[in-house]
C-alpha cells in the first residue's frame, strides 16, 4: 500500500499571464482525460537524491514558463473548452512504497496508476491541468508519476515540460527552451473548407473497452529495425521510416492474428505530428495538441497475402497524405461540427490504433542520472499499440500491444515468423516478449 506523505499545490514563483486561452479545434477533439508517464530512477549516493524541496522549488520556476499548466480547464460562453490561467498551481504529492523495483510490473495498468499517479479526488477538481507524484521505493529508487490533462498538450508537449523541469532542477538553464503557446495557425478558415472528410473523428464518446484484454511488450533491436526497413523499402524510390516499417509489421501480424474473412475491411489508425507539416511550420517547441489521426483501410486479404513492402507502401501513402491542406480540412471539419461532442469512437474488432513516442522519453535527468525505465501508466484501450524508442542511442524499438488473449497468442507467433524474411536469417526471431518491463539488473 502506498503511503502518502505530503500533498500540496505548487504555484509559479513569479507573476504569469492571467486570463483565458482559446483552444484550437484539435484541442477540442483530443481525449479530455488524464494521460502521462512513470519514470523510474536508480538510487544514487547523492544526499539530496530526489529531494522534495528541490523538486518543488524547480517546479515552481518551470510553471512560470508553462503557466497554462498551473491553470484550470473551463467552458467558455460559446460552449468551447478553454484554459483559465489562474496560477492556482499543479498538484504535487510525495509518497513512499515498501516495495522494490523488482516486485512491480510496470506495464500500463490500473495498478501502476493507483500506485504512482495522483487521483483527481486528491486534486479536489477534475479541471486541474497537471498532477505529479514522487514515490520513494524500498530499494532506494524513485518513481516519478505524471498525469497531464490531455485537453491542452500532446505527448511531445508533455515531454517538453518534463525535460524543462529536469533541466531547471539540475541547474542547466542552457537546456531550457520556453514553449510557444501561439495557436494562431490552428484557427479554422473563414469560411471553413473541407476538401478531405476526416473519417477518423466520430461525434460520440465511448470509454475504452478493456475487459478480457492482455498487454505485452515486444522489443526490436537496432539490427532488426534496420533489416525491417530494408524489407519495407524493396521497390520504393524513397526512404521508408522506422515508424512506417514497424506499424506495417504490426498491422500485418494483427490482421493474420484476427483470423478474419478475406473480404473483411481492416483499418489501422495512427497519430501524426503536424508541427512540421503545416505551411509555415509551427515552432519546434509549440505546445498544444498538435496532432491528427490518420487511417488507412484495406481488404484483409491484401494485407495478409502481400509482401511486407506492399503493406508499407499503403501505410506510407497515408502518412504522406497528411499535408497542410489535409490538416486544415480536419480543423475546418471540426469548425463545421462545433456543436457536436467529439470523442473516441469504439473501433470494430478488425481495426487497430497506434501511437508512437520518440526517444526523448528518456531525456529527463533531474541531476541524479537519466531514468532507467519510462512507461505510460494508462492503457489507451482495446486494440491499442504504443511504439517507442528504447533508452539511449541503440536504435531499438519497444512495442506495447493491448488486444484480447486469443489474438495475442496468434499475434506473437506471427510477429516472430514475419521477422524471418524468406527464412534467410533465423537469428532475427530470437526476440523477447514479456508481460513485464525489464531493466538489466546490473543497472539497478
Amino acid at each position: 500500500m502506498v503511503e502518502m506523505l505530503e500533498s500540496s499545490f505548487v504555484v509559479p514563483c513569479d507573476d504569469t499571464p492571467k486570463g483565458r486561452i482559446w483552444l484550437s479545434n484539435l484541442d477540442q477533439m483530443a481525449p479530455h482525460r488524464f494521460v502521462g508517464f512513470v519514470h523510474f530512477y536508480k538510487k544514487t549516493e547523492a544526499t539530496n537524491f530526489f529531494s522534495v524541496e528541490v523538486l518543488k522549488a524547480a517546479l515552481s520556476k518551470t510553471l512560470v514558463l508553462f503557466y497554462p499548466l498551473a491553470g484550470w480547464q473551463v467552458v467558455g460562453s460559446d460552449g468551447r473548452t478553454e484554459l483559465d490561467c489562474n496560477a492556482k498551481g499543479c498538484l504535487f504529492v510525495s509518497a513512499k512504497l515498501e516495495r522494490s523495483f523488482d516486485s512491480i510490473n510496470f506495464q500500463p495498468s490500473k495498478e501502476v496508476e493507483d500506485l504512482f499517479v495522483p487521483s483527481i479526488e486528491m486534486a479536489g477538481s477534475p479541471f486541474i491541468m497537471l498532477m505529479i507524484q514522487v514515490t520513494h521505493l524500498k530499494c532506494g529508487g524513485v518513481v516519478l508519476g505524471f498525469a497531464f490533462n490531455h485537453v491542452f498538450g500532446d505527448g511531445r508537449s508533455s515531454l517538453h515540460f518534463i525535460r524543462t523541469w529536469a533541466g531547471i532542477t539540475r541547474g542547466d538553464m542552457s537546456s531550457v527552451i520556453p514553449p510557444s503557446f501561439d495557436l494562431t495557425q490552428l484557427h479554422a478558415r473563414s469560411p471553413p473548407i473541407v476538401n478531405f472528410h476526416p473519417q477518423e473523428y466520430a461525434c460520440e464518446t465511448v470509454k475504452p473497452t478493456l475487459t478480457g484484454t492482455t498487454t505485452a511488450k515486444f522489443r526490436l533491436s537496432k539490427e532488426q529495425v534496420s533489416h525491417l526497413k530494408s524489407r519495407c523499402s524493396k521497390g520504393s524510390v524513397t526512404r521508408i521510416s522506422s515508424f512506417c516499417a514497424v506499424i506495417s509489421l504490426v498491422w500485418k501480424c494483427f490482421c493474420v492474428a484476427q483470423d478474419l474473412g478475406p473480404d473483411t475491411t481492416v483499418q489501422i489508425m495512427f497519430s501524426v505530428d503536424i508541427r512540421d507539416r503545416l505551411k509555415p511550420p509551427l515552432p519546434k517547441h509549440h505546445f498544444s495538441n498538435a496532432f491528427i489521426w490518420r487511417s488507412v483501410q484495406s481488404e484483409v486479404s491484401k494485407i495478409t497475402s502481400s509482401p511486407l513492402h506492399v503493406v508499407a507502401e499503403i501505410v506510407k501513402a497515408a502518412i504522406a497524405s497528411v499535408d497542410d491542406e489535409y490538416i486544415r480540412s480536419t480543423i475546418d471539419f471540426a469548425e463545421i461540427m462545433k456543436n457536436e461532442v467529439f470523442g473516441r469512437k469504439e473501433l470494430p474488432a478488425s481495426h487497430l490504433r497506434v501511437v508512437s513516442i520518440s526517444r526523448v522519453l528518456y531525456d529527463a535527468d533531474f541531476g541524479w542520472g537519466a531514468p532507467q525505465l519510462v512507461s505510460r501508466w494508462h492503457v489507451g484501450g482495446y486494440r491499442f499499440v504504443y511504439i517507442s524508442d528504447e533508452p539511449g542511442e541503440n536504435g531499438g524499438k519497444e512495442i506495447v500491444v493491448t488486444v484480447d488473449s486469443a489474438t495475442m497468442c496468434r499475434f506473437e507467433k506471427m510477429f516472430y515468423e514475419e521477422l524471418r524474411p524468406d527464412n534467410e536469417n533465423n537469428s532475427l526471431i530470437g526476440m523477447e516478449i514479456s508481460q513485464k518491463y525489464h531493466v538489466p539488473r546490473s543497472n539497478l
